[in-house]
């Protein structure tokens, strides 16, 4: 069996603001607005993957019981082509980088940016 990633789920506690973070910072591209009016969905394409936002639920802690839909998520990362350009032009749309760049080993650099509900966001580099 083979499988592949169709998204990843992110609650958030502002799901506009997310949505625009993610447009305005990573290009992303908002592909459908669905779901139901217990729990909307919009779902952007980043980085050649989907991601679908909803809001979190007022009660929703980050660690819920198991099979209880919590809220968040921790990190996400993404590769770049060039971590220099990436990190000028990350700076210049306002993101704020929270470490780095950083050389983690021969032939990987990375630097890491705080976007919504403090998601960590690493930027890599592999040459």
């Amino acid at each position: 069996m083979k499988y592949s990633l169709d998204h990843i789920h992110v609650r958030c506690s502002d799901v506009e603001a997310s949505i625009t973070y993610y447009k305005k910072m990573f290009d992303a591209k908002e592909v459908a607005r669905a779901g139901t009016r217990e729990m909307p969905i919009t779902i952007l394409e980043m980085a050649g993957e989907r991601f679908s936002f909803s809001p979190k639920r007022q009660e929703a802690t980050i660690r819920s019981q198991p099979g209880e839909p919590g809220w968040g998520i921790y990190q996400i990362g993404v590769k770049v082509e060039n971590l220099d350009a990436s990190l000028a032009e990350l700076k210049e749309r306002g993101a704020e980088i929270s470490r780095g760049p950083l050389t983690v080993r021969e032939g990987l650099r990375i630097f890491f940016v705080r976007g919504p509900d403090s998601v960590e966001i690493e930027v890599m580099e592999y040459s």
